[in-house]
């Protein structure tokens, strides 16, 4: 069965999840849950954009060591971080640069601006976020080969949970992700409120 990449990522990001994070930053739990949602799907944009470079997907999840902290606290099956700390301050940085190269801070005051978090908080979760991507794939190699088609196909999706400012950025126009507007009110729900959001 082909995974929505989207959902099955924020499976990871319960309300545990979200109250650990809050003791770093002190945001509006809607907010912090918007901005990783904006992360995610940034991320995944950033990996499309990559596609046609020759085993970039590869090198980059081999980043992704088994024995780093952040991988060590993430249960895969289950869909659940078992302990959040400031470990990916450090390792998240270094796949964005990779990713984002010259435009990660931009990105960075994006979501921001955007989703209406601190500058801090958006560093940090995008830093977050990179992390739980890149060891979602890490865990599921199998992906890799399939990655360019799965975003390929999940891509409107995708780039509709992302803000007009940062898939400017990313070099997508916003006439790409027009959708029904009854659509739109559903999937912003769903962001807010997902299946996993009040599960321990």
């Amino acid at each position: 069965m082909t995974p929505n990449l989207q959902i099955e990522l924020r499976r990871f990001i319960s309300s545990n999840v979200v109250s650990k994070l809050n003791k770093f930053y002190f945001e509006n739990d809607a907010l912090l849950i918007k901005g990783i949602d904006v992360s995610i799907g940034t991320i995944l944009m950033g990996l499309y954009n990559k596609a046609e470079e020759s085993d970039f997907y590869s090198e980059i999840v081999s980043l992704i060591q088994e024995d780093s902290t952040f991988y060590q606290e993430v249960d895969f099956n289950a869909g659940r971080i078992l302990s959040v700390d400031d470990c990916y301050r450090l390792e998240g940085n270094i796949l964005l640069k990779e990713l984002f190269s010259n435009k990660k801070g931009r990105i960075s005051e994006m979501v921001s601006n955007e989703v209406g978090i601190k500058s801090e908080t958006a560093r940090e979760i995008l830093n977050f976020s990179a992390l739980l991507v890149m060891s979602y794939l890490r865990y599921n190699l199998q992906l890799i080969e399939s990655l360019k088609l799965l975003l390929e196909d999940q891509k409107r999706d995708i780039l509709n949970s992302i803000p007009p400012g940062i898939k400017i950025i990313l070099g997508f126009s916003n006439y790409e992700t027009v959708e029904d507007k009854n659509q739109s009110i559903g999937r912003s729900i769903f962001t807010l409120f997902g299946h996993n959001f009040f599960s321990f």
